[in-house]
């Protein structure tokens, strides 16, 4: 993978890492300081870059795939 695209991916991580240890797409925003949408957007982008799921979405939580 070329850097400017991993560059590209890090947001992504850094969200994927927070929902992880956080356990819901909420907690990470929280701890992130931004809307949980912002969350859920960068995680979805992460996902389609992957072609993989990465969290099974459930109300107020997030386990991974």
């Amino acid at each position: 993978m070329p850097p400017s695209t991993l560059l590209g991916r890090l947001p992504g991580l850094r969200h994927f890492i927070e929902v992880a240890q956080q356990g819901s797409f909420r907690a990470a925003a929280d701890t992130l300081h931004v809307a949980p949408s912002a969350v859920s957007k960068q995680i979805k982008n992460l996902e389609l870059a992957l072609d993989v799921e990465l969290f099974r979405r459930d109300r107020g939580a997030a386990g991974s795939s």
